[in-house]
Formats: C-alpha cells, sequence, structure tokens
C-alpha cells in the first residue's frame, strides 16, 4: 500500500505541476478548451473501460484460470469503443463552428484516448500489483513533466502541442504496461473467447451506464461551463475540477487496493467493513484538508491573478468530493453483488439532480453554478450506501466461461 500511495503521489504532484504549466503558458480561453477537451476524455474513459473494469476485475478473481480470456476480451470491448469514439470525435468537430487549433485538440485527445483505453491498470489490480502499474505511471507522467516543461520555459508551449503530447503519454502508458505485465506473467497470452466478450458486455452495459452517470457532472462540468458560460469561465472551473479530480484520483488508489477483496470472501464479514469505512473516512477527511491548505496556496502563490475567483469553486467542488466517497463504498459492494440495476438507478437520479440544479434559477452563474450542481449529484449518490446491507445469497453469480473462442 505504501508503494502505491508513493507512486500514486508522485504522479498527481507531476499532474499538478503539467496542469500550473498549462495555467501559466496558456491564457485562460486557452486553458478552457484544452481543460473541456481533457475532461471529455475523462467521461469517454469511463464510457470505454470504468465499468468494464470493475466487471473484469471481479472476473478474473472468480476464475483465475480463464485470465487469458477475459484479459483478451476486455481489451477487444474497450478498444473498440475507443476507436468508436475517434470516429465520432472527428466527425462531430467537422461539422462544429470552432476553430482549427480546437478541432485538433479534441481529435488529438480522443486518438490518445484509445492508447488510454488499453492500459492494463485492471489486469494489475486483480492480481494485487497496483504499485506496478503506478509506477509506469509515475514515470510517464515524470518524462511528460520535463518535456513540457523544457516547451515551456522556451516559450514554444501551444494549445495544439500540449494535446498532441498529452496523447503521446497516454500511448506510451499503455505500450509500457503491457510490457510489464508481460514480463512479470510469462504465461500471458490474452485470446478472445466468445463467453468472456458475453460476460463482460452483459455485466458491463448497467455497470458502465452506472459509472458514467456517476462521473457525468464532474467530468463534463467544464464542457458545459464552457457551452453556457464561455471558454473564461471553463477555464476557472477547470482549475476546482482539477481539484476535484485530484481528490477523486486519490481516493481512487485506495478503491483499487480494496475493491478486489470486496469481491471476496473476505468483504462479506463485519470486521472487515468496520476497518474500511474507519479508513475511508481518516483517508478522505487528510485528503480534503490537504486540498483546502494546497489550493489557497496556489491561488495566493502561484497562479494568475484571474484565478482569485475561482476560490468558491474550489471549496464547494472539494466538499462535493468528499461526500461522494460514500456512494463510491456504496458502488463497490452493489457491484460485488450483482445489483448493477440498482447502481443504475441511483445514478440516473444523481444525473438528474445535476441537470436540474445547472439549469435551474439559483442565483449562481458560471462555474459557480456548476459547482453547486456537482455538490447537489454527489449528494444523492449516497443512496447506493443500501449496498452495504444487501443480503448477498439473494445476488445471481454469472455463469462460467466455456473454453470456445472466437
Amino acid at each position: 500500500m505504501l508503494g502505491l500511495v508513493g507512486c500514486t503521489v508522485a504522479s498527481q504532484l507531476c499532474g499538478a505541476f503539467a496542469f500550473l504549466i498549462f495555467a501559466n503558458a496558456l491564457s485562460t480561453s486557452e486553458l478552457g478548451i484544452l481543460s473541456s477537451a481533457l475532461f471529455l476524455q475523462q467521461f469517454f474513459a469511463t464510457m470505454s473501460i470504468s465499468g468494464l473494469r470493475s466487471i473484469v476485475i471481479r472476473e478474473i478473481v472468480r476464475q483465475p484460470d480463464q485470465r487469458n480470456a477475459f484479459a483478451g476480451s476486455y481489451l477487444l470491448l474497450s478498444g473498440s469503443i475507443g476507436l468508436v469514439i475517434v470516429f465520432f470525435t472527428a466527425l462531430i468537430t467537422h461539422v462544429l463552428p470552432i476553430g482549427n487549433d480546437e478541432r485538433f485538440v479534441y481529435v488529438a485527445i480522443a486518438v490518445g484516448h484509445v492508447g488510454a483505453c488499453l492500459i492494463p491498470n485492471a489486469l494489475f489490480d486483480a492480481e494485487n500489483r497496483q504499485v506496478h502499474a503506478a509506477a509506469i505511471s509515475t514515470a510517464c507522467e515524470l518524462m511528460f513533466v520535463v518535456i513540457i516543461a523544457c516547451f515551456g520555459g522556451f516559450g514554444g508551449l501551444s494549445m495544439p502541442l500540449a494535446a498532441g503530447l498529452i496523447a503521446g503519454k497516454w500511448i506510451v502508458s499503455a505500450i509500457a504496461g503491457f510490457w510489464e505485465f508481460n514480463r512479470i506473467n510469462a504465461s500471458f497470452r490474452p485470446t478472445v473467447n466468445r463467453s468472456a466478450v458475453v460476460i463482460l458486455y452483459k455485466s458491463a452495459q448497467l455497470t458502465s451506464l452506472a459509472t458514467v452517470l456517476n462521473v457525468a457532472p464532474a467530468a463534463i462540468g467544464v464542457v458545459l461551463t464552457r457551452v453556457l458560460f464561455g471558454s473564461t469561465q471553463a477555464g476557472l472551473f477547470a482549475i476546482a475540477a482539477f481539484v476535484f479530480r485530484t481528490h477523486a484520483t486519490l481516493v481512487g488508489l485506495l478503491t483499487r487496493t480494496i475493491y478486489p477483496h470486496v469481491v471476496g470472501a473476505l468483504g462479506e464479514t463485519v470486521s472487515f467493513k468496520a476497518r474500511m469505512l474507519r479508513g475511508y473516512l481518516a483517508y478522505t477527511l487528510t485528503l480534503t484538508g490537504m486540498g483546502f491548505i494546497c489550493s489557497e496556496l496556489l491561488l495566493s502563490y502561484i497562479l494568475r491573478p484571474e484565478f482569485q475567483s475561482s476560490r468558491w469553486m474550489i471549496a464547494i467542488m472539494l466538499v462535493a468530493a468528499t461526500i461522494r466517497v460514500g456512494g463510491i463504498i456504496g458502488n463497490m459492494y452493489l457491484i460485488a453483488r450483482f445489483q448493477e440495476r440498482l447502481l443504475a438507478c441511483f445514478s440516473v437520479m444523481s444525473v438528474a439532480a445535476f441537470a436540474i440544479v445547472q439549469l435551474a434559477p439559483t442565483g449562481l452563474s458560471g462555474g459557480h453554478q456548476t459547482a453547486f450542481a456537482t455538490l447537489v449529484a454527489a449528494s444523492v449518490t449516497l443512496l447506493s450506501l443500501i449496498g452495504l446491507r444487501a443480503h448477498p445469497e439473494t445476488t445471481e453469480a454469472t455463469p462460467e466461461v466455456s473454453n470456445e473462442q472466437c
């Protein structure tokens, strides 16, 4: 766990430095456009892999002898979705009345997203080798920061170049991840198995829908702010959204460690649940406190004066990130107990609340209204905590995988 924490903290620090380089090298409007593309990619990533990722981990833990079949089927599904997203991104941006630079940013991020879909973190997680994946991610992030710092130092960092470098980072991460996983698993030979594809596809339909809806408020908040209030407001809200995402990522490393145990026999014991809840509470509150302190230091001493108006956006988004952790805990148990429909129902309610608040006359405007809508949506996700009380004997397990290959 310490190795995972160390690598993830280092990776997030690299991400923070990269964001600061972009914030100071690009105009507020350019930062808003680049951030819109990046957060849209986060939404696409959720669509492509997040639902599948939870299912493939669950199935590899349940059927370790079918790892290659599930791995190959998972990569086929997620990679295919990524390619479809590239096609539609290119098509939509071609007809939209936007500049060539902005069009290039969206297409480049979409192409890089295919690489992000193929990063094999789920395979590392299923074997409790999260540190390996985190180390690779940290190395790639460090290399990325060094490169953009060099361009920024010479005044040559433009918005299209930044998008191209980000896309390249994801592709390199995927290649390095496969090389490392193959090195430590000599028997790793991913195959496409029809039964595994069917299991992943059927189980992931509702899970992916629920996951997409869960992250929608945070992932598309910058995009909505840009559409509704302009690229400058999007640039201001991007600071708050970045803090939210960093908080969520650091919480995610704890979730990555705990989830394989939740789907196993240990996850049903009362003592495990008590330790898990105490750990999440202490860890989350620590992250939230650090988020307030670090964001205040950034606003006071590092970021340009125009970002001062992001202060309340950051505060609201940090509270939303803290509340959302309860929903994450409940979601793990709903997935472990095959309650995907209930998970999807709660997710629909969360997005509906976000949309109502985003469009309602709340007296707020710009990024502040988007932040408040995100807070309301996060509060609704707490309904999924009912998963902690669900009875596992009432759930239906997925069928075993046959050896039939496509």
